[in-house]
């Protein structure tokens, strides 16, 4: 078959390289054949972009980050300085939501309230905080805010001390009980497994958010159980179609 082709002028490739859009063919791969005595063809193949089949990937996205898939439309990552800082502040933030979806979700599912209305002793004189349906020591506002400014600003600062990126990233050590590290190829799959978690987390954590906007005072699973009670009427469309438009 390479033969055949090859005495047509067009240069035999390998299905794989052709099939595959992982970042180990992201590169531009140069092909070149000699048809002849004196013809040479030579063609480019530019291979895509994973999130988007016929995007092309960016030069800087390489692939050789966890959960690299070559999504950048606005080239936020063309500089590498900001490109090292980007990874470390998505994953941190990650990190974050992956702990607040579950904090947000929980406690409604045990019935001990949204989590919106959990703040509002925050806003009242006095007010005592409550965790699980239990008072907080020392759980005033001003005691809390200055605990957590002290606890965040001695974590930022020996986050802030280490030179190394991928140290910045993951740590190990005493953040790695389980010992996960210690095989790296299993380390590269819980890299990946975790930003991929942390990004569902995000996006998960911003429709909380616009939910709430949409219908102050409410939780999610209130919203979810009150759009199955009704699919046709309690959907996306209450909020970005006007009344009087729907049936």
């Amino acid at each position: 078959m390479a033969k055949a082709l090859m005495s047509c002028g067009i240069p035999a490739v390998c299905p794989s390289v052709l099939s595959s859009s992982k970042s180990k063919f992201a590169n531009s791969v140069s092909l070149s054949a000699a048809v002849g005595s004196n013809v040479t063809t030579s063609s480019r193949i530019t291979m895509t972009a994973d999130w988007m089949p016929g995007e092309p990937r960016p030069p800087y996205l390489d692939g050789s980050a966890p959960g690299d898939f070559g999504f950048d439309p606005l080239g936020l990552g063309a500089v590498p300085e900001n490109l090292e800082r980007y990874k470390e502040s998505e994953l941190i933030h990650c990190r974050w939501a992956m702990l607040a979806v579950p904090g947000i979700l929980i406690p409604e599912a045990l019935g001990l309230g949204n989590w919106v209305k959990a703040q509002e002793w925050a806003a009242q004189p006095g007010g005592q905080a409550t965790y699980f349906g239990n008072p907080v020591p020392w759980g005033t506002l001003p005691t809390i805010l200055v605990i957590e400014f002290l606890s965040i600003a001695f974590v930022e600062h020996q986050r802030s001390m280490e030179k190394d990126p991928e140290k910045k990233k993951y740590p190990g050590g005493a953040f790695d009980p389980l010992g996960y590290s210690k095989d790296p190829a299993k380390l590269a799959e819980y890299k990946v497994k975790e930003v991929k978690n942390g990004r569902l987390a995000l996006l998960a954590f911003v429709g909380f958010c616009v939910q709430q906007s949409a219908y102050p005072g409410t939780g999610p699973l209130e919203n979810l159980a009150t759009h199955l009670a009704d699919p046709w009427h309690n959907n996306i469309g209450n909020v970005i179609i006007p009344k009087g438009l729907l049936p």
